[in-house]
């Protein structure tokens, strides 16, 4: 389940929206934070960045992993509040992961919800709680990319049991939710969880998104292997690392070189391949919240630190 001809066929329609507010003198912006040098966030915002270039979308980089760590969540929040009150920036994201001893809970709650294109602000999470506009409201991306990616495959999973190997916010919590909506019954399988193969083994759709492969991580590490799988299911895969040592890119699957990548081939009714698939229709969706947020931008409304988002 490659998503590159999606891509490249999204690209046509990104380029004529974003031509289209230019024409109304307006640029769309992304601005991305990182508060940690970490190898994998960086190799993510880059493509976010290589991605914006290529569509007419302004982007630019915000590192401040190199200020003092007692300090770095001032200066996080300092940052996000300038980028919610300049009208050259549509779209905000704070780059995960965040240092342990940054408040999540404080930061995202300075975050203007219409800017918010990670999907991450109470506000946010609020929308994805309730009732959700799939292709307008700004929701997790990767989430959202996995689900497009089983209908652009016509894969229907209501019905299904579905696993999701990890509980993050941004894939794992809001997948399980945006699965159920589609009437599909999806769990979150995590570290604490009992059982996790027998589960893995019943699952008529299994979502790999630990990120924790045995190469870097000594405890807790996850790779599926086809002994994990039924006959007929299907396997997305999501979770990747890249290492701070050899720089190569580790998965949650097996390279699609290995002899275990085609041994899950053999028995899946549907394979998302490590490289081009979720990673790519990520992306993809980031630069559609983007522009969503662009234009909705577009109407009046204010943005209140103490009360939240309000619209007139």
């Amino acid at each position: 389940m490659s998503a590159k001809k999606l891509f490249e066929e999204s690209k046509a329609e990104i380029r004529e929206r974003v031509d289209q507010l230019k024409k109304e003198n307006i640029t769309p912006g992304l601005a991305a934070i990182m508060t940690e040098d970490d190898p994998t966030a960086k190799l993510y915002v880059s493509l976010k960045m290589k991605d914006c270039q290529e569509v007419g979308i302004h982007s630019e980089c915000i590192e401040i992993y190199n200020q003092p760590p007692e300090q770095r969540e001032d200066i996080l929040i300092r940052t996000i509040r300038k980028l919610n009150i300049r009208d050259d920036i549509n779209g905000i994201i704070v780059q995960k992961p965040l240092p342990a001893y940054v408040n999540e809970n404080r930061v995202f709650n300075f975050l203007d919800p219409r800017k918010d294109v990670d999907g991450l602000t109470p506000y946010n999470k609020g929308i994805l709680m309730s009732d959700y506009d799939i292709d307008k409201d700004l929701l997790p991306c990767t989430a959202i990319g996995v689900v497009k990616l089983l209908d652009h495959y016509n894969i229907d999973v209501e019905g299904m049991f579905a696993v999701i190997v990890g509980r993050s916010d941004l894939v794992g919590r809001p997948l399980r939710i945006l699965l159920e909506k589609k009437n599909a019954t999806a769990i979150c399988a995590h570290t604490k969880t009992k059982n996790k193969e027998e589960l893995l083994k019943k699952a008529d759709l299994v979502v790999t998104a630990a990120g924790r492969p045995p190469e870097l991580y000594d405890t807790n590490s996850f790779r599926l292997t086809s002994d994990l799988i039924r006959n007929g299911s299907v396997v997305v895969n999501v979770g990747v690392r890249k290492s701070q040592t050899d720089g190569k890119l580790y998965f949650d699957i097996p390279n699609e070189s290995d002899a275990g990548y085609q041994a899950i081939l053999e028995k899946a009714y549907g394979l998302s391949p490590p490289l081009g698939s979720t990673g790519i229709m990520t992306r993809r969706h980031l630069i559609f919240n983007t522009l969503n947020a662009t234009e909705k931008f577009k109407k009046t409304g204010i943005y209140d630190e103490r009360r939240g988002y309000q619209e007139y």
